[in-house]
């Protein structure tokens, strides 16, 4: 007796719970619960990205490499591509050849930014003297999406004394 009471009172819940719950609410609970906002990039999409400003950098490109600055962009708090641009004008003019390496690369992936920390070797040739300077250190960059792609919004990096 107390089992046929039992599936009733189930068939019953099932029967009734389908029209207690209408359609409408049903499927705003399914958005809901499935809406989940997906990461900013893949880490195929950033390793192409690095491979892009290694090779701008390398080339000396200073247009296209601020392409992959945000209009926003804040590069140890120096404000806005003009100032930037300037940095990366000089430093590119002096040099007759760059070699540039990243190791020891962290990436963070989150819905809004990806913040990615690692190691940078640049290696520089200068062209009046043909000597050669070596500048290592600490790097951390802040990218967002703007329009297409990834940008830099922020990159922040200590040079390590070398001896």
């Amino acid at each position: 007796m107390r089992k046929t009471v039992l599936i009733i009172l189930i068939i019953l819940f099932m029967v009734i719970g389908k029209q207690i719950v209408s359609p409408a609410i049903g499927q705003s609970l399914f958005v809901s619960s499935t809406s989940i906002r997906p990461l900013l990039a893949t880490e195929e999409e950033i390793n192409r990205f690095f491979e892009q400003y290694i090779e701008r950098y390398v080339m000396k490109d200073v247009e296209g490499f601020l392409k992959l600055f945000s209009s926003k962009a804040i590069q140890n708090q120096v404000k806005g591509l003009p100032a930037i641009r300037e940095i990366y004008r000089n430093f590119f003019d002096q040099s007759e050849k760059l070699r540039y390496q990243m190791k020891d690369r962290a990436v963070e992936i989150y819905e809004n930014a990806v913040e990615v920390k690692g190691h940078y070797e640049i290696e520089q040739v200068i062209k009046k003297s043909g000597e050669t300077k070596n500048w290592k250190g600490q790097g951390r960059w802040v990218l967002i999406r703007e329009g297409e792609g990834l940008k830099i919004l922020t990159f922040d990096y200590q040079n390590e004394k070398l001896h």
